[in-house]
């Protein structure tokens, strides 16, 4: 795990799922985190209705079919991203305390810190099966357009003390705490947003520890 921006956790290797379209056999490269700044900002790259959820992970995988991260970054749908949103809820989430219990060790970019072994599903909602889906690129430089995304409309929830932790410490210019390390909404450039359930735009309560992602859907 290293202190940046986007706080890059890399994978073992051999973290391998299924994922994308054709639920082709894919590596999971690295995950990380985007965020805002709490009560003002929430910080998930990706909207609905307009709404801006407090923040966003990000499962970085690469097609198997291909050597290595940097050579399917290259290749048309060579990338599949899973994401998933974070909102603020009432008690703490344990799977995503593994990881921030470590953000202290890594405050500073370039700082690196191990993490022990967790399992990664246990940071992606548990309805796995209603997403939205589209072609796009990586949200941070160099922003290869080869990326097919999958954006669970289940949201996870973390307590209030575990989105301060994710928010303040690290630090960023002039050591003051990095926040809004997230990229606006796009424009669709003509792309289609497909969702894996009917009438995708619209509300669905489910049960906590997780919550709903409403409406029309904006990358």
């Amino acid at each position: 795990m290293t202190g940046a921006q986007v706080t890059p956790l890399c994978l073992s290797p051999g973290c391998c799922s299924c994922a994308g379209p054709a639920q082709e056999p894919v590596c999971a490269a690295q995950l990380h985190l985007h965020w805002g700044s709490q009560p003002g900002l929430g910080g998930s790259e990706h909207t609905v209705d307009g709404h801006r959820f407090a923040g966003e992970l990000h499962v970085v995988h690469y097609d198997s079919r291909f050597g290595s991260f940097k050579e399917a970054a290259k290749e048309p749908g060579g990338l599949a991203v899973l994401a998933a949103f974070l909102q603020v809820g009432s008690e703490e989430n344990a799977p995503y305390q593994h990881i921030l219990e470590h953000l202290g060790a890594i405050q500073e970019e370039g700082q690196e810190t191990l993490v022990g072994g967790f399992d990664v599903a246990q940071l992606l909602p548990p309805d796995l099966g209603r997403y939205f889906r589209y072609n796009g690129s990586l949200t941070t430089p160099p922003c290869f357009q080869t990326v097919n995304w999958t954006i669970f409309n289940q949201t996870l929830r973390l307590s209030p003390q575990q989105i301060t932790v994710l928010e303040d410490t690290l630090r960023g210019d002039g050591d003051h705490p990095l926040h809004g390390n997230f990229r606006l909404p796009q424009d669709l450039y003509g792309r289609t947003v497909l969702a894996s359930f009917p009438g995708g735009h619209s509300a669905r309560r489910v049960p906590l520890p997780a919550g709903p992602a409403q409406g029309n859907f904006q990358v």
